[in-house]
């Protein structure tokens, strides 16, 4: 074989594994993008569709189950999608493309160069979608927190030992597999609140959880989780039903 065909296939070699690494840190920050109603990350829910990348330009391709989804759900996604991947430092430009929506023209050109949600949806909005964010953190903090309490209460703490639990006393604790994810996913959230209260369990306010009101705030934690996990069960049939996709293997509704 000749100098210069391997050489020639060295450099083929070279550039395929750099596209291949490139699109794997494209999706390492997709995964950061979340369903804001759902709180899972678009490459779990299967909405990313696929991704182009030229260069250092890179175009995500993503959609969602139905052609009527809320823009404003839509708009959160798209902000996000572009927000994450821009921070990867070989990106120059990011575009993003909702397929097969009824706003996509709206949404693809608003938030590619820019645009507030306002600015794109004037008829529809008189503001930006910083209150919407708000209220999907807090239900997503809900259900984060009754998850890992549930866990914790299955453990054998008592309700008073988990009221009283420091931030870093939950971190300290001998947690299985399963309960350090629990208490990763719920302190990443938590941190979005700006805390300032030392103790890990209280409310999205960063307010104290009494004994006596412990019972009804985890009850309606507990609602706030199990609306969510019915809607992204009903989310991924649609969309397997949309596109015609194999079924997960297995439920995402938690038992309860």
């Amino acid at each position: 074989m000749s100098r210069v065909k391997v050489l020639y296939q060295s450099l083929k070699k070279r550039g395929a594994s750099n596209f291949m690494n490139k699109e794997k840190q494209v999706y390492s920050m997709l995964d950061k993008v979340y369903d804001p109603e759902l709180d899972q990350p678009l490459t779990e829910l299967g909405f990313i569709d696929h991704t182009v990348i030229k260069e250092n330009d890179v175009e995500v391709v993503f959609r969602l189950p139905t052609y009527w989804c809320s823009p404003n759900f839509a708009y959160i996604m798209a902000e996000d999608i572009l927000k994450y991947v821009a921070e990867l430092d070989w990106v120059n430009e990011v575009k993003v493309t909702l397929l097969d929506h009824c706003a996509s023209d709206e949404i693809n050109q608003g938030a590619t160069s820019g645009k507030s949600f306002s600015e794109s949806f004037s008829s529809l909005s008189d503001g930006d979608l910083d209150e919407l964010r708000k209220t999907f953190q807090i239900k997503a903090f809900y259900a984060r927190q009754e998850k890992l309490i549930r866990y914790l209460l299955q453990n054998g703490m008592s309700k008073k030992e988990i009221l009283n639990l420091s931030i870093q006393e939950l971190y300290e604790l001998p947690l299985s597999v399963e309960g350090k994810l629990l208490r990763e996913k719920y302190l990443e959230k938590k941190k979005t609140s700006n805390y300032l209260n030392q103790l890990a369990i209280t409310t999205p306010e960063d307010k104290e959880i009494t004994e006596e009101g412990f019972a009804d705030y985890l009850r309606g934690a507990k609602g706030s989780r199990m609306n969510m996990e019915f809607n992204s069960h009903y989310c991924r049939g649609l969309l397997e039903a949309r596109y015609n996709l194999p079924s997960a293997d297995e439920s995402t509704l938690t038992e309860i």
